[in-house]
């Protein structure tokens, strides 16, 4: 998917809003609960603070603009590999 254009962000047009999608690159990231059970992927914008277990993180639902809920997971996992960067394979070892 297209996120970017010589630095810029690019924003995906539609009038469905669940196929919207957010304008830049993202990371990903894997929250599970107390039993250690996945219970959300969240896709935040690559600049932004990486989530914590323990945090409270307010998220908004796609699909349901306007409308936030509160999570605290107990663990984090990135989910988002970096393979290639700038057109070089980037050093491993990859997982």
């Amino acid at each position: 998917q297209l996120v970017e254009v010589n630095g810029s962000p690019c924003l995906k047009l539609t009038e469905d809003e669940d196929k919207g999608t957010i304008p830049g690159v993202k990371s990903i990231y894997r929250l599970r609960d107390s039993s250690g059970s996945p219970f959300m992927d969240l896709l935040a914008l690559e600049e932004e603070p990486a989530p914590g277990a323990g945090q409270e993180l307010r998220i908004r639902v796609l699909g349901r603009l306007g409308e936030t809920s509160r999570v605290v997971p107990s663990s984090v996992e990135p989910l988002l590999r970096t393979y290639f960067r700038d057109g070089q394979v980037r050093e491993g070892p990859f997982p």
